[in-house]
């Protein structure tokens, strides 16, 4: 079945966790705002805010979820919300309201300062963009029984080359430059790539194990092995990170 393609071939993913830090972001972005280009999806887990924001931007989706996976499980939550209803987009933005305002702007910037390049261009294969000092190589021991989940249940004809990605004692191979993952999950893909997440076989059972609240990385967690997952997906594609 061919996707509906909407008008604006932009959408911003927005999680609202905190509706101040969201007030701020609205000052210091206003472009994602005020462009009728961009489609706008918000989440946000208060009734208060979910009212908030339908009051300030009327013609907007704003979606309440429970708050659980942090600004990751709302992300699934509205991605299956576009596989459902078969809409389509040249590029996805997503972000949300990180608290730590030096990080917030690091990761938004580079998005900002490209977003005529996202408004006007279409690749025709798997993109994915993230900001340069946070697009990472790096130990995944803690959490990789999580990502090794995630991978055997939604992407299983990439489960060897991952494991190749792997040492014996579950570490990335020194030698590699992949995978690579993003943190702070704030981030940029294009079509090609929401195609891939499509493959996710089961979204209410990936959001029904995600932890509730705020968690640290610092045991195997699913929230932060999706945040390293959905950057592995595009160097099992073949492709790298693009570091903005």
């Amino acid at each position: 079945m061919v996707g509906i393609k909407r008008k604006n071939k932009l959408v911003l993913i927005m999680h609202v966790g905190n509706i101040n830090v969201f007030n701020e972001i609205l000052l210091d972005y206003p472009k994602f705002f005020n462009n009728h280009n961009i489609d706008i999806y918000f989440s946000c887990n208060t009734v208060e805010d979910k009212l908030i924001l339908e009051r300030m931007f009327p013609n907007e989706k704003v979606l309440l979820y429970k708050n659980k996976g942090m600004d990751i499980g709302p992300f699934l939550l509205t991605i299956n919300d576009f596989i459902k209803r078969n809409v389509n987009y040249d590029y996805y933005i997503k972000i949300h309201t990180k608290s730590d305002k030096i990080w917030r702007d690091i990761l938004i910037k580079p998005i900002y300062n490209k977003l005529n390049y996202f408004l006007t261009k279409k690749e025709d294969t798997v993109k994915i963009y993230g900001a340069s000092g946070y697009t990472l190589v790096s130990q995944f021991s803690i959490n990789y029984p999580h990502v090794l989940g995630i991978i055997n249940r939604n992407f299983p004809e990439y489960i060897i080359q991952f494991l190749n990605y792997c040492s014996e004692n579950n570490t990335i191979n020194c030698n590699s430059n992949h995978p690579e993952w993003i943190a702070g999950t704030i981030f940029v893909f294009n079509d090609k790539y929401f195609d891939l997440l499509k493959n996710i076989k089961d979204f209410d059972y990936e959001y029904s194990i995600l932890e509730e609240g705020h968690v640290f990385n610092d045991q195997s967690r699913a929230n932060h092995s999706w945040e390293y997952l959905l950057g592995y997906l595009s160097n099992l594609n073949n492709q790298e990170v693009i570091k903005l």
